[in-house]
C-alpha cells in the first residue's frame, strides 16, 4: 500500500511537471540552466544588456549583444536593422540560426523577449529565455564574472517567419473588425498621450490598453498559461480572436506576444514591429488621445 501511494505521488508530480514544461516550452529554470552551463559547450548564452552593465558582471560564458545595437539609426525610434545586417551581426558574434540560444536581461523580460522575437522572426530554431532572479541564481550556483566572452564567428541563415509581424497597412485594415483586437502594451500615461517625455500623443484608434506587466508576476517572471489566459480575458482577448500587440518601439509588446502566443497558446497573434513610433511618424495617421 505504501509503495502504491509513493507511485501515485510520483505520477502526480511528473504530470504536473509535464504540464509546466508544456506551458512554458521556451523558459529555462535556474537549476536546468546551471546544469547546461556545465555540460552543453555548444549552447550560446546572450546577455542583451548594455555593454557597461555586462562589463561589470554577467553570467559566466555569456556573450554580450546589447539590444540597442540591433536598431537602425534614423528619425523613427527602435526600428530593427535589415534582416541581412542582423544576420551578419549575430554571425560575427558566433550565433548561428541552429544553435541553442539562451537569452537574459535585467530581469524585466522586456529586452530578452524583444531579442527572442527578432531571432525567431529571422529563423532561429532553438531560442529560450532565462529569468534573471538573483535568489534563484545563487541557489542554483550559477557563476558570475566580469570577464568578457567571445565566440568564433558562425553563419546565421535567414528564413523569415513573416507571420510573426504585421505592417502598418495591415493594422489599418483591422479597423472595425469585431474578430480582431489591438493591444497597447505601454504605460497608461503613454496610452493617454500624457507622458512627461512627450513621446506619445495618444494611441492607435480602437486600441485597448493592457500594460505588459499584466502577464508577469511580481518578480518579473512570466505567469502560468492559465493565469495569462484569465488575465487576457479581462481585456477582451480570447483565443479565437486575431490579436495585434504594440508599444512604443516593440520592446514591451514582445513580452505580451510571447505570453499570448507561446505560453497561452493563442494561435493568431502578431506584433506590430513598427510600433507607435512608426505610426506617429506618418502625419495623417489618426491618433486618439
Amino acid at each position: 500500500m505504501k509503495k502504491l501511494r509513493i507511485l501515485s505521488i510520483t505520477l502526480i508530480v511528473l504530470f504536473v511537471a509535464g504540464k509546466t514544461l508544456i506551458a512554458n516550452p521556451l523558459i529555462i529554470d535556474a537549476k536546468s540552466f546551471a546544469a547546461e552551463l556545465k555540460t552543453n559547450k555548444t549552447m550560446v548564452v546572450i546577455d542583451v544588456q548594455a555593454a557597461d552593465v555586462y562589463a561589470k558582471q554577467h553570467i559566466q560564458g555569456a556573450i554580450n549583444i546589447p539590444h540597442k545595437s540591433l536598431y537602425k539609426e534614423g528619425p523613427i525610434e527602435g526600428q530593427f536593422k535589415d534582416a541581412a545586417e542582423l544576420a551578419a551581426i549575430f554571425g560575427k558574434k558566433g550565433v548561428s540560426n541552429t544553435a541553442k540560444i539562451i537569452l537574459y536581461d535585467d530581469g524585466s523580460q522586456k529586452y530578452s523577449s524583444r531579442i527572442w522575437w527578432v531571432l525567431k522572426y529571422l529563423g532561429a530554431t532553438d531560442v529560450y529565455l532565462f529569468h534573471k532572479e538573483m535568489g534563484q541564481m545563487e541557489a542554483a550556483r550559477i557563476p558570475l564574472t566580469a570577464t568578457a566572452k567571445t565566440l568564433a564567428a558562425a553563419t546565421f541563415e535567414v528564413s523569415l517567419n513573416s507571420e510573426m509581424n504585421i505592417d502598418m497597412a495591415a493594422v489599418k485594415a483591422l479597423s472595425g473588425n469585431p474578430d480582431a483586437i489591438v493591444l497597447d502594451n505601454r504605460e497608461k500615461d503613454e496610452f493617454d498621450g500624457m507622458d512627461k517625455d512627450k513621446r506619445s500623443k495618444g494611441h492607435l484608434p480602437g486600441a485597448v490598453f493592457m500594460n505588459f506587466k499584466e502577464v508577469l508576476t511580481t518578480t518579473g517572471a512570466y505567469k502560468t498559461k492559465d493565469e495569462i489566459i484569465a488575465t487576457a480575458a479581462k481585456f477582451g482577448v480570447t483565443p479565437e480572436k486575431e490579436v495585434v500587440v504594440y508599444c512604443q518601439t516593440g520592446i514591451k509588446a514582445a513580452v505580451v506576444y510571447i505570453a499570448l502566443k507561446e505560453i497561452a497558446g493563442f494561435q493568431n497573434v502578431k506584433l506590430y514591429a513598427g510600433a507607435y513610433a512608426e505610426w506617429a511618424s506618418v502625419a495623417d495617421n489618426p491618433i486618439v488621445k
